[in-house]
Order: structure tokens, then sequence, then C-alpha cells
């Protein structure tokens, strides 16, 4: 399918891994704000043995906790609309000071992902005094956000870069960055991957807040893909306005060339039903045609009770949203991307099936950014590229060892000789020497 599937991984679906992938995941996202790292262990073995079973690349994705408030170890406190409650030093006791730091007189601090408001009556060092604005129960261990405003948090903390070493010591195609503000949050996990020998692990970035939303771009160009976070990106902006910045998000990461996930409550009725509620498949339909690579199933995988029917109707909502669906294309700039949209352009007029090689998947990167109309074909020559290109669009990855880019076309037609029918456009780019190679097999009985 040309939208793939991403399934996080969680106590109802772990011990359905290989289920999940038959019914059509593509990649599995490990959540690290949650268990451990014997879990994640047991996680990782679980993806690569259904891979195996299954016969195709899963991307294995770490998603970092990311600098985050959260509220203290008490005793849950039944609350109601009018109570007033205190913060910190004098009160409920939250795991970061520097929350009091940015807060203000009127503002508006969310908990557990705005289940209960709390707005902010006076402010102390150290501590706040608030007004229940709505919910019904604190408690422990919540996470807190505040209405409109980034935290002055660090972008890593000392879990983030742990959780760093066991990623980059474990086969993690791609680690995902939470509450990212701007490039040089992305190029300190990049650094810190480098210095660990990880490299090839993807960083994608979460755009979770206003100011990352205002530098997209920036951030996109820094990062191997971007994730629209719907969850936090709601507790920032009124929700009448989350479709023009879910569509602010997605154009400028597609206008950087950067794979784009869509991500968080999907199909949240799928939770507790078997069968997804009207307005989640219309949102998800139109999420799939707003030109997005991937879409990632969350609370329906991870603790929903049918994590295997959502995944099977995520992709019959996504196959009938595509059924006659040209999506549109960035403007291209520089030689490699006029010519990777050439290549696009060329198999549809010649109603063509395009094979690539390639040995670092930047080319297939730059073959999905301009969205062909049909899967394609990648070689690639070893399972850790090939995991990674798992979620672009429309690739299908295969592993081919190769002397050389040429060698390696060649054998990628080889391979897939018995199934290439009609006209076939075979493509490869190398970074080394800055060439590309194309060759077109003409079916003449076409026309």
């Amino acid at each position: 399918m040309m939208v793939k599937v991403l399934a996080t991984l969680g106590p109802s679906s772990i011990d359905l891994v290989e289920d999940l992938a038959r019914a059509g995941v593509d990649g599995f996202r490990i959540n690290m704000s949650h268990g451990s790292r014997g879990l994640w262990d047991r996680m990782v073995n679980l993806i690569r043995d259904a891979e195996e079973r299954v016969g195709r690349p899963l991307a294995i994705v770490a998603d970092l906790e990311g600098p985050r408030v959260r509220l203290g170890s008490f005793t849950p406190i039944q609350v109601k609309p009018g109570d007033v409650v205190a913060l910190g030093s004098e009160g409920i006791p939250v795991d970061r000071d520097e929350l009091f730091k940015a807060l203000e007189p009127g503002d508006n601090v969310l908990v557990a992902d705005g289940k209960v408001v709390l707005r902010v009556l006076e402010v102390w060092s150290g501590g706040a005094r608030a007004r229940v604005e709505s919910g019904r129960v604190l408690e422990p261990r919540k996470g807190v956000a505040v209405a409109g405003k980034d935290l002055p948090l660090p972008p890593l903390t000392s879990k983030d870069l742990e959780d760093l070493e066991f990623a980059a010591s474990r086969p993690f195609s791609h680690v995902m960055v939470s509450y990212v503000r701007d490039p040089g949050h992305v190029e300190k996990v990049r650094d810190r991957l480098r210095s660990l020998g990880a490299g090839h692990i993807r960083v994608i970035a979460k755009i979770e807040t206003p100011s990352a939303v205002k530098r997209v771009r920036e951030i996109a160009r820094a990062s191997d893909g971007v994730v629209v976070a719907r969850g936090d990106l709601g507790m920032h902006y009124l929700l009448e306005e989350l479709p023009r910045v879910q569509a602010r998000i997605i154009e400028g990461t597609r206008a950087e060339f950067r794979p784009v996930i869509l991500a968080t409550e999907l199909l949240p009725s799928m939770i507790t039903s078997p069968t997804p509620a009207r307005s989640d498949v219309v949102d998800v339909y139109t999420g799939a045609r707003s030109g997005v690579d991937a879409m990632m199933l969350t609370g329906e995988t991870a603790v929903g009770e049918y994590p295997v029917e959502a995944v099977r109707w995520l992709r019959r909502i996504v196959g009938a949203a595509l059924q006659g669906y040209r999506p549109s294309r960035p403007e291209a700039r520089g030689v490699e991307y006029r010519l990777a949209r050439g290549i696009v352009e060329l198999v549809e007029s010649l109603e063509a099936t395009l094979v690539v090689y390639s040995r670092t998947g930047t080319f297939p990167g730059r073959i999905s950014s301009f969205r062909p109309t049909r899967p394609y074909k990648v070689g690639v020559p070893t399972r850790t590229v090939a995991r990674a290109v798992s979620i672009l669009w429309g690739a299908e990855p295969l592993i081919v060892p190769a002397r050389d880019y040429q060698d390696g076309l060649d054998a990628t037609v080889r391979m897939l000789e018995p199934e290439l029918e009609g006209s076939v456009v075979m493509a490869a780019w190398s970074r080394e020497q800055d060439h590309y190679h194309v060759k077109i097999r003409i079916d003449r009985g076409a026309g």
C-alpha cells in the first residue's frame, strides 16, 4: 500500500506482533515513556522474529520520552470545578521546578492530556495555586503541560541519553524525538547516535508545540522525517485550529522532501469497539488524502481491545481513500530532486514498473517525496536500510547484496523478473560518484 502503517506495541499487542504484521503493519513503535529495557528487548526480538516469518522488513522505532513535566507521587485526589489546589512546594508535588518559572496568573495547566484543566491564580518560587476548571481526579505521575507555552526544559534528559544508548545497541531503524523545539535539538540526537556508532538510525522529529510548528520547515530539513503529534498539539491549540495546524506541518515537511507521519487518535473508537466510529473513518480518509507517508496507531494497538482489527480497518479506509487520488508534488529544487521527479513522471508516462537500487536509502526517499502513483521496488544491501525504507510512501524494499550500484540494480531486476510485466524503468544513484544510472525496458505490446 502507498501509505504505510505503524503500530505502537503495548500490553494489548505484545503477543500479536506477527498477527499485526500479517494484517499490514510496516513498522512498530516502542514507547520509551513506559516499560523497561527488558520489556523493550522482548519487543525487539518479537519484531525480528515476525520479520523472518512474514518475509519482509519491519521498521523498529524508538520513541524517546523527552523532557516532560509530570506530577510526583501522592494519593489520588478527587476534585471538581471551582476547587483550588496548590502545586509544588505547598501542595501536589511536581518533578520539575521549570514549570513554575514559566507560569503566570491566567495560564491553563493541562494534566493527563487535558483530562484536568487548572487555571493559575498565583505563582511563587517553586509553587503555584490554581483553580480547577474541569476534571474529576488528579493522579500521580501524570503529564503536565501549559496551554500555548513551551517550558524551558533541556532538549535531552538523562533518561533520553540512556535510552539512546539502548537504541544504538539494538536493531532500531528510527528514533522519534519528543518535544522538538528547533533544529539544534535534532542535531544533538543525531550527534549522540553517531558517537555511539549508530549514525545509520534515522532521526524523526515529533511536532508537538507552537514553537515547533512555527519552525517546522527548519526542523524537517534537519531531520529524517516528522510526526504530526496531534495529541500534544491539541493541548496548545483550540480544537477547531488543529486541522489547519496539521495541514501546515504536512505541507512544510513535504516541501523539504521529508517523510511525514500522522499520529494520535486515528481510530480511538476502536480501543473498545471492533468497528470504527464514522467520524474516525472520515478523519483517517482525510488524513490519507493529505499526502502523508505513514499513519501511526497508538492507543488502538498499545492498550486497545482490538489491535489487529484496528490495523485492518486502517488499511481498508486508506485503500478506499487512495482510489483515484493523485497527491500534489512539491516543487523540485536542485539536480537530485529534479531527477527524482523526472523519474517518477517518466514511469507514469510509460505506465511502467519502477525498480531502484539504493545503498543508503537516500534515493528512495527522494523518489517517495514526489508521490509515485504505484508502489515501486527498492533493492537495498542490508536489512538495516530495508527497515528504514519500509515507511516511505509506496516503497517496497527487498534485500539484495551487491558489489556496487550497477550490480545491485541488475541483481534486483533478476530477483523480480518473474513478476515484472510491461515496461520497466530501472534507476540507481551513486552518492560517491554523483552519478545517476537509468535504464528503460519498453513493452512494445503496450502501445
